[in-house]
């Protein structure tokens, strides 16, 4: 197979402005791309190589739009990697006054065996910070 990796999913906001300050109170760098002949676009930088982009829920009607047909505030449900410990992600998360879905759990990822913790972004979508056991 000729895929190499994920390079960037979207996820549709309500509000964007809110969307945007909740990721970048967890850490994530927020730029906003220009993109010939379209409007700019918010994006959520997870890495160099990765990022989320984030539409607006009217952006269908938008000239040269070219997404989903029916974007849907809240219908998204992923995980990300996390660099640290699992303790790390909960601070972080406290430290925000959010509350955790579920977890810290063990769950298959995509490499195996790692620990999750589950939490809801401001359009309600599932959020997954997800730990392996880096131990030789």
């Amino acid at each position: 197979m000729a895929i190499k990796g994920i390079d960037h999913w979207v996820i549709v906001a309500g509000d964007l402005e809110r969307t945007l300050s909740f990721y970048a109170r967890l850490g994530f760098t927020i730029a906003w791309e220009h993109r010939e002949g379209r409007p700019r676009m918010p994006t959520i930088r997870i890495n160099d190589a990765q990022k989320i982009n984030v539409h607006g829920p009217d952006w269908p009607a938008r000239p040269g739009y070219l997404g989903a047909r029916r974007p849907a505030v809240g219908g998204a449900d992923f995980c990300l990697e996390w660099a640290g410990t699992v303790q790390e992600v909960l601070d972080l998360l406290r430290d925000n006054g959010i509350t955790p879905e579920a977890g810290p759990g063990t769950r298959s990822c995509a490499r195996g065996p790692s620990t999750s913790v589950y939490f809801r972004d401001p359009d309600d979508n599932l959020v997954e910070f997800t730990v392996y056991d880096h131990r030789p």
